[in-house]
């Protein structure tokens, strides 16, 4: 082999992360055609007018041409009376004022306007799952404005030359319409709760894969291996269980393990405990003494679900199935990577922590083209302890060691016992105490420690002391910092050690440590630059100096993720010509470009004399459909010189799925695989057991049934009829759920213990005097089981009436709000220039009217009014009359036609959910 082969194959792993390619054909021309919308494409991005931002946030991909933004999305955040009607695939309306007439015909191809008149669409429009998906420039030539995305801070810019009639309401009514400088939260406490009760038995869903291969270089040519991951209940707990096997099918791992997680902390009473758990289990890390580990034993906390345990790092570990890969990225920027491992858990350990918001997101690939990603929130000097609150936790296992061990190995001190238990106490807002104590083992010795830590934040700053006595041996203190300072994220730590004190954080023999990182964004001109470095020396007691330094850098540009690590360590030693260093390179890339998910990764050790290529690997996939992927794989072994070549094609039928690659090495030997993977439990519509290719036990579900309810009580009585073609969608996305004959469907890949909304997606409803009598209903998923809601969609009617002052003069730009009688906020509509008001497309059932409490602070009136309304069938219109404001009594006046007018005494607001504006002009309905 050539010795330039190497170098020409890292250049060749560094163009295709680049997506260099050559001049554009006709083939690329019509690459608007082919792309094919993917979860790694996909984007959430906020509406920005001027200083404002709008309220509702906007769906959308990036593609081969550029960005596309969900067109329903952009019409409820601009406000635009445009019905868009899937099934006739049409939209019409007007844009900014009645005279800007909107015509969208996809069976004819056309858009017209009053911009450009009757132009055709080609190809603008990409058909996603959550909908029509427009590219930004159309939009922006049909709409005739500027629309810019700006992917670093998520957002959409819309700018205009004139001085629309949208963007002068949002100046004239700022201070009581939904559009305000500061977002709010998305409050699922507002909407009602699925009660999904643990039971005594819940039959368990089952992820299956099998592999058999061919492989010419080993010595049983021929292998196969198994996994099964079963999910379900017994006993009023979720019980999980994985049993593998080795390379000749002989099973050789099998872990079982029972577990609550309660958000509420409702379990044991006085306990509040949130997680219970036994068989195989986490404990969590210290500070100073024990690292997290995983083994057979058991484990208790009141904690929060998801609060890290350290205080400048953490680690993140989860269930990863045979034949995946894992990425891990820190607030968008990808830090590392994991192939496939063989005890089926991905592993990222001391994940470095910046002051502020940490988001982690692990993204999982499966050999299908599967594609899975976990999110995780690590804030860092937000999330101390409130004053007065406890937290505990309590765990003991035997260290990497399971439930059920069918390996024949010796336990020794290799998997010896390990126990812990800690407590921490808020003191006041700005500072927490901690206290544990733990017992394991370390350099075959067994050590007992107690441990101590206190926490203070100091303005944008948190600082830690910490300190450890091994009991009978030495003694550690440390002390941290974490804070922000300008556009810099700082961090310091200095560590003492007494005596002959070793842990799983401390090395033996260490006499101190001291460190420092920072993280910042480097702005060359309009390109920024995100900067991660970390410096860390040790010195031992006997004299030698240990010295590690590493710079990173992760740039996200027009779709290329692309991460860059350099590492350095060096060893001084005090015997003379014992001195060392080691420089190591990372590279990990993963891009999108011409339907292609490109992922690469290269390791360099730049040590010696000749920098040498140590491994590198790249891999290509490509959606033929939504059924088929091909896979191209390259690595090379630098040490071996030895270069593998892959081929993988994936089938995804409805009930399995069916994956079959070849490989050729340099070195002479050949190989293939074939793997069938499926789920199977029960069906929680049909009965029986389903089978499907979508992971079913590592998921949560949920049944759905939709009904039209008659009389707006929001539950299925007799008589009541079952809606079929109708599309259910969870949290931000559409679904593939579709309700069959009996109005029932099944939505799968609900992320595990995450609340989530589901809902009706209101443009499948046939009948548009029908409406989803609520935005949805809550689910917390749990793996493998399903949740039973049902949906109720109501026929509806309109509320109208004027908005008065005290003193009889209309009252414009007044925000109100209809709410149901759990106090959330069903409608809201803006009262128009004579006061007249309409809430459309209400579903039956009793609310109350009231002025949102923004727009009661704004005119100022002390708050609200609070006026009873009823729609029922024979009631389709509710006419209020007049809604005269007055402070004081309320009374009852005659209109000069001689019908009553309602007169309404300032209330205070509702208490509960919904008292904040949901906004909301012409009558939308959150």
């Amino acid at each position: 082999m050539s010795p330039h082969y190497p170098w020409a194959l890292a250049a060749a792993a560094v163009a295709a992360a680049l997506g260099v390619a050559g001049p554009v054909n006709a083939q690329t021309q019509t690459s608007q055609q082919t792309w094919q919308p993917s979860e790694d494409d996909l984007l959430l991005l906020q509406m920005n007018v001027g200083s404002y931002k709008l309220a509702n946030e906007i769906r959308g991909y990036q593609t081969d041409r550029g960005v596309c933004l969900d067109l329903a999305d952009v019409i409820q955040a601009l406000d635009l009376p445009i019905r868009l009607d899937k099934k006739s695939r049409r939209a019409t309306g007007w844009l900014f004022s009645e005279d800007q007439t909107f015509t969208l015909d996809r069976a004819a191809n056309r858009v017209q306007n009053v911009n450009n008149g009757s132009v055709p669409v080609n190809g603008d429009i990409f058909d996603t799952p959550e909908g029509w998906c427009v590219d930004t420039k159309a939009l922006s030539r049909w709409f005739g404005v500027t629309l810019k995305p700006d992917l670093f801070n998520s957002a959409i810019r819309l700018e205009s030359d004139t001085k629309l009639p949208f963007i002068e309401a949002i100046e004239r009514r700022s201070r009581a319409a939904r559009l305000r400088p500061k977002r709010e939260a998305f409050d699922l406490s507002a909407y009602p709760h699925a009660r999904n009760e643990y039971k005594m038995w819940r039959t368990p869903s089952v992820d299956a894969v099998v592999r058999v291969g061919y492989d010419s270089s080993a010595a049983s040519k021929t292998s196969g291996r198994f996994e099964f991951y079963a999910a379900g209940e017994v006993a009023g707990a979720s019980v999980d269980a994985r049993l593998s096997s080795d390379n000749q099918f002989k099973p050789n791992s099998l872990r079982v393990s029972a577990f609550r997680n309660d958000a509420a902390g409702g379990m044991l009473g006085p306990l509040a405990a949130t997680q219970i758990a036994v068989g195989d289990v986490e404990t969590q890390s210290s500070q100073l003494t024990a690292q997290s580990a995983v083994g057979r034993g058991a484990y208790i906390s009141n904690q929060p679900l998801g609060r890290q345990s350290r205080f400048s790092s953490t680690t993140i570990r989860g269930t990863m199935p045979s034949g995946w890969d894992a990425e891990l990225y820190r607030n968008g920027q990808l830090i590392a990577s994991q192939t496939d491992s063989d005890d089926g858990r991905y592993e990222f350990l001391d994940v470095d922590l910046f002051y502020g918001q940490n988001d982690l997101e692990v993204v999982l690939y499966g050999p299908q083209g599967q594609v899975r990603r976990e999110r995780f929130a690590q804030p860092v000097g937000v999330n101390n302890v409130e004053p007065g609150k406890t937290f505990y936790w309590a765990g003991i296992l035997q260290d990497d060691r399971d439930l059920i061990d069918l390996r024949k190995t010796n336990v020794g001190t290799v998997h010896a016992w390990r126990g812990g238990v800690g407590v921490e106490r808020g003191l006041d807002k700005r500072t927490s105490a901690a206290l544990g104590l733990q017992s394991l083992v370390v350099n075959t010795r067994r050590r007992n420690y107690l441990e101590g830590s206190l926490y203070r934040t100091l303005g944008s700053m948190q600082l830690e002391l910490a300190a450890a006595h091994q009991l009978g041996a030495g003694a550690v203190l440390q002390t941290s910092a974490l804070g922000r300072l300008g556009t810099f994220n700082l961090g310091a730590n200095v560590t003492w050690v007494e005596g002959d004190f070793a842990s799983e954080f401390v090395s033996e023999g260490l006499e101190h440590r001291y460190g420092f990182n920072f993280d910042t964004s480097l702005r060359l001109g309009k390109f920024i630059l995100p900067v991660q470095g970390v410096i860390d020396r040790s010195v031992l007691r006997d004299g030698s100096k240990v010295t590690k330094a590493s710079l990173q850098t992760a740039v996200g540009l027009r779709g290329i993720a692309l991460t860059a690590q350099l590492q350095h360590e060096r060893i001084e030693d005090r015997t003379p010509g014992a001195n060392s260093s080691t420089t190591r390179l990372r590279l990990l890339a993963n891009t999108r470009q011409f339907g292609l998910r490109l992922r690469g990764a290269a390791s360099f050790d730049l040590s010696g004399k000749n920098n040498q290529l140590e491994t590198i690997r790249i891999s290509a996939d490509k959606s033929i459909d939504d059924r088929r992927d091909i896979t191209a794989e390259v690595e090379y072994e630098g040490t071996r010189r030895d270069t593998t070549f892959g081929l993988g094609y994936t089938h995804r039928f409805d009930r399995f799925a069916l994956r079959t690659n070849a490989n050729y090495s340099t070195s002479g030997s050949v190989g293939a695989n074939l793997a069938l993977s499926f789920s199977f439990g029960p069906d929680p519509v049909n009965g029986g057991i389903r089978f499907s290719e979508k992971k079913l036990a590592r998921s949560g579900q949920a049944a759905v049934t939709v009904f039209r309810d008659e009389d707006g009580d929001g539950r299925r009585g007799p008589g009541e009829d079952l809606l079929k073609d109708v599309y259910v969608e969870a949290g931000l996305r559409t679904t593939d759920a579709i309700t069959d004959e009996t109005g029932r469907t099944i939505v799968d890949g609900l992320r595990p213990y995450i609340p989530i909304l589901v809902g009706v997606d209101e443009s499948s409803l046939g009948d548009p005097f029908l409406a989803p009598a609520t935005k949805g209903i809550v689910v917390v998923p749990r793996p493998g089981v399903a949740a039973i809601i049902e949906l109720p969609v109501a026929p509806s009617g309109e509320v109208e009436g004027t908005l008065q002052t005290p003193s009889g003069t209309d009252l414009a730009g007044v925000v109100l709000e209809l709410l149901n009688a759990r106090g959330a906020v069903v409608a809201a509509t803006m009262s128009e220039y004579d006061g007249f008001f309409l809430f459309e497309r209400v579903p039956y059932g009793k609310y109350r009217l009231r002025v949102a409490v923004e727009s009661a602070r704004a005119l100022p009136i002390p708050a609200g009014i609070d006026v009873p309304v009823e729609l029922a069938r024979g009631k389709d219109i509710a006419r209020m009359g007049i809604v005269r404001l007055v402070y004081g009594k309320s009374t009852v006046a005659q209109n000069s036609d001689g019908n009553a007018a309602v007169t309404i005494a300032a209330a205070a607001p509702i208490a509960g959910p919904g008292t904040g504006s949901s906004g909301g002009m012409g009558g939308t309905t959150p």
